[in-house]
């Protein structure tokens, strides 16, 4: 199990075929995953926290992306 922090992400939504991708990158530009989407919503927020949460982190055995330790009622600045 590796949790690796997410550096940089590609989006791109395929209007005509309705289908997304995503793919994220570590700090050395590496990719560390690369997923296609068919259900907009999820789509949106997978882009949602990846424009709003810092930092993020990959999991790459769960497959999970997941925020870093924030205190309760943080609030964003």
């Amino acid at each position: 199990m590796a949790n690796i922090l997410v550096a940089s992400y590609y989006s791109r939504w395929d209007i005509k075929n309705h289908k997304g991708r995503i793919a994220l990158y570590d700090s050395a530009n590496q990719e560390i995953e690369n997923h296609a989407f068919s259900d907009p919503a999820e789509f949106q927020v997978i882009v949602s926290m990846l424009r709003n949460e810092k930092p993020l982190w990959y999991e790459t055995e769960a497959k999970h992306l997941r925020t870093g330790n924030e205190p309760a009622g943080e609030g964003e600045r």
